[in-house]
């Protein structure tokens, strides 16, 4: 028996899924850095814990105060209580291109677990990443910090098997649906798609070589500059918005989205290699959240959009695209 549909909830949903593209597709110049990542360390000596902050110079707030933005952006909390910060600097080296700090928060007694908040992307870019190292005398624990994940509990004790095939597989499924150049192109793959057939196509060649790319690229270390990695991510996007427009009756639509797929691949690849992370663990989850976010953009593509709001998204795709690119060239 099927569920029949109101022609008024039926319109609706049509008109809030084209909403939907029309205001992904528009925002598409206006995302900034998409590749983003800081390091800390926080170690634990007798009563205190000792913080070190590495940032690229480029990441850094613009504000005369920077040092102390970044450090009131990091909280170490003993129970709701912060721990006292009885120091903290901030310095530039420019020869590494980075921003460093330090700090030391001392407890009235040596503490077995704190909480963790980091709000860095809140001051710096959404998109921002930032992945702490924590343990007593060597770094044994590893945390990653985004803008869905801003608090953590950070214990002492060398991390078990399982806690960091959680910490890791998360990052990679939360770096998923928050990296804006990662949904806009699969928001034209949806549009790409137009079938059943060819969207499951498409998202197979995309996901397959994305992987390997990571995969391949994190093991001999390779990480182009993250201009370029940005420029070309843009024309990702740009190139599939012209084929929808230009060539609507192109065969083997696949092909073009397992290429595009290996310059995404390369974003996976230098995040993996400056994080340190395991693709074993790390992509599992990316792929988890992108098969979820494909899954959720090509129903609402196969039942809502027609032929004149794909072309009208396709040509905003483009163009933002295009867009995109200039900035990113520019800048």
């Amino acid at each position: 028996m099927k569920l029949a549909v109101t022609p008024g909830r039926s319109r609706l949903a049509q008109l809030l899924a084209k909403a939907a593209l029309f205001g992904a597709a528009a925002s598409l110049p206006a995302t900034g850095h998409v590749l983003s990542v800081s390091h800390g360390s926080l170690l634990q000596d007798g009563n205190d814990l000792l913080y070190e902050l590495r940032m690229p110079l480029s990441e850094v707030p613009d504000d005369d105060d920077r040092a102390r933005i970044l450090l009131g952006a990091f909280l170490v909390l003993d129970g709701d209580q912060p721990g006292e910060r009885v120091d903290g600097k901030c310095n530039e080296d420019a020869g590494q291109g980075l921003f460093l700090c330090t700090a030391t928060y001392r407890f009235p007694e040596p503490p077995k677990a704190v909480a963790v908040r980091c709000e860095f992307p809140a001051v710096t870019v959404p998109q921002h990443v930032h992945v702490l190292r924590s343990g007593e005398g060597e770094m044994v624990r590893q945390t990653v910090f985004d803008i869905t994940y801003t608090e953590a509990e950070i214990r002492f004790t060398p991390p078990t098997w399982r806690e960091t095939v959680a910490t890791e597989s998360g990052a990679g499924f939360r770096r998923a649906l928050t990296s804006p150049e990662l949904l806009l192109f699969l928001l034209a793959l949806a549009l790409a798609g137009r079938s059943k057939q060819e969207f499951s196509a498409c998202a197979g060649g995309f996901l397959a070589a994305q992987a390997l790319v990571a995969v391949v690229g994190g093991m001999i270390g390779l990480a182009p500059p993250v201009r370029f990695l940005e420029a070309a991510a843009a024309l990702t996007v740009a190139y599939l918005a012209a084929e929808i427009l230009f060539l609507p009756d192109a065969s083997m639509r696949w092909l073009a989205c397992g290429a595009m797929g290996t310059f995404h691949g390369l974003f996976f690849a230098t995040l993996l290699g400056s994080a340190q992370m395991s693709p074993a663990y790390f992509l599992p989850g990316a792929l988890a959240g992108e098969g979820l976010a494909l899954a959720l953009l090509g129903s609402v593509r196969l039942r809502y959009i027609g032929s004149r709001t794909e072309q009208l998204g396709a040509i905003l795709l483009l163009v933002g695209g295009l867009g995109w690119f200039g900035l990113r060239v520019i800048q």
